[in-house]
């Protein structure tokens, strides 16, 4: 029988692998990154919508302002290592506000979830 509290842990574990699978495109050389979407925002959007809505999902007792938070937190400590020499990447702001777009696409869909589940 499947449960809230294993859905919940079931989303935790994808937002952790997902996190970790964004983490390896996000830090790994230029020379090997690929194109994904034809738009690099898009692919940040994309990124952290999902990241949104399975955090979301998982821990569903995290206010709508602090996922933000930790989203915006997230995409910013992303930018400052991929602007470090080392990386070979640019920092870009724009990365940043793709990603809070995402974030906030995300919280939207959780909105629409949650309000189809507590409908039922």
């Amino acid at each position: 029988m499947i449960t809230h509290r294993n859905l919940r842990q079931g989303f935790r574990a994808c937002t952790l692998v997902f996190a970790a699978i964004v983490a390896w495109f996000a830090f790994r050389p230029t020379a090997e990154v690929d194109a994904g979407l034809p738009w690099d925002k898009a692919n940040h959007a994309l990124a952290f919508m999902v990241l949104t809505v399975l955090a979301g999902l998982g821990w569903p007792r995290l206010s709508a302002a602090f996922l933000v938070l930790i989203m915006v937190v997230a995409g910013v400590g992303i930018e400052l290592v991929q602007g470090l020499s080392m990386i070979g990447r640019d920092a870009d702001v724009l990365d940043v506000v793709a990603d809070t777009f995402g974030t906030l696409i995300g919280l939207l869909i959780i909105a629409v979830v949650g309000k189809r589940w507590s409908g039922r």
